[in-house]
């Protein structure tokens, strides 16, 4: 049982060698890059801290720009529209910067990011239920790996200061916390 332990860590590794030394990223000055993803943990757990108003995980469209090799500076949105028995309008918006602490194949980075996020809903009987804004300013601390110098896949997690307000029933709030930044696969041309 050890040896085919043995023999098969052995393998993965050379299959992990073999493909990062096929990615070889080829990211500089003036790159540029899409990215979708989701799991930002401002948008997918309660709206509010300690609110039962849960925010559908949505995806968000973000777009890259390399200012130097090892800095980058994004924007992006997120956009939900419902109809049916609850009807409503999610909207974020995120802008933020990354420092690259390595610009190899396995790339850490810290970064800073501002998101806006509004939801507005209605239930089955158009009584509003909901509308929320969040204002969020998060510091991070993330990894990117390339597979190929087109293509990776990011994560980050982070402390993160935020204002929310429900205008619904007129509650406010301040908050810091811990932040997941989720998970985006990137496109590099």
């Amino acid at each position: 049982m050890k040896k085919i332990t043995i023999i098969a860590v052995v393998v993965l590794m050379m299959f992990a060698l073999t493909g990062s030394a096929f990615a070889a990223n080829s990211l500089s000055q003036g790159s540029k890059g899409i990215s979708v993803g989701m799991g930002d943990s401002v948008f997918g757990h309660a709206a509010t801290p300690g609110g039962t108003d849960v925010t559908n995980p949505v995806v968000d469209i973000t777009g890259r720009y390399f200012v130097s090799k090892d800095v980058a500076i994004y924007g992006g949105f997120g956009l939900q529209m419902n109809s049916s028995d609850y009807e409503g309008t999610y909207l974020s918006l995120t802008f933020g910067a990354r420092k690259y602490l390595s610009t190899n194949d396995f790339a850490p980075f810290v970064g800073g990011q501002i998101s806006y996020v509004s939801e507005n809903m209605k239930n089955q009987v158009g009584v509003k239920i909901a509308d929320i804004t969040v204002f969020d300013v998060a510091g991070l601390l993330g990894a990117e790996y390339f597979f190929s110098k087109n293509f990776s896949v990011d994560g980050a997690i982070g402390i993160g200061l935020g204002q929310a307000s429900n205008d619904v029933n007129n509650t406010d709030t301040t908050y810091i916390g811990t932040r997941t930044v989720g998970v985006h696969a990137n496109f590099y041309f």
